[in-house]
């Protein structure tokens, strides 16, 4: 009788030693899909950081370009190497684009930028943001559902915070 309470406690508690140590799906997370940017936050809120201040107007165009289905999008493509994924992506903001290569590892959650190139300027405040989070980026949080990825803005660490585009 010992014998079987041993061995169903220990099928029990077997799953989640494996738990512990798990990795990402970082194929899943990222590729076949376009992920839209919902808001930009300081890592540890939720509540989109307010990069305009008392201009009102610039805030309302900047909100009207997030809710267009077009703008603020990002796509990846990779392979797998190992415990990470590398390969190119492309971003689209409101007048300008950015295209590069990536790298992210499911494991330690790290993700980073790199050869990144422009097409047009952008002068909306929260583009320039978009654009400044994907140069600098260098940790990541999500699943197949849900993407944050982090950046350092001078002292600050903020969060991109993306939803698949439906």
């Amino acid at each position: 009788m010992k014998r079987w309470i041993s061995i169903l406690l220990l099928a029990a508690v077997l799953p989640l030693l494996g738990s512990c140590d798990r990795e990402d799906d970082v194929m899943e997370i990222f590729t076949g899909k376009t992920w839209k940017l919902s808001y930009i936050a300081l890592e540890g809120t939720n509540e989109p950081y307010d990069f305009w201040g008392e201009n009102t107007t610039a805030k309302e165009n900047s909100l009207k370009a997030l809710a267009q289905t077009n703008s603020f999008t990002l796509e990846f493509e990779g392979v797998a190497q190992g415990e990470t994924v590398s390969g190119n992506f492309n971003a689209r903001v409101i007048r300008a684009s950015i295209e590069g290569t990536w790298q992210a590892d499911g494991k330690e959650r790290t993700f980073t930028t790199a050869r990144v190139s422009q097409n047009g300027q952008e002068t909306d405040v929260l583009a320039q943001a978009f654009l400044r989070g994907l140069q600098n980026a260098f940790r990541y949080e999500g699943d197949a559902d849900n993407l944050f990825i982090y950046y350092r803005n001078g002292q600050d660490v903020m969060r991109l915070g993306f939803v698949p585009l439906q």
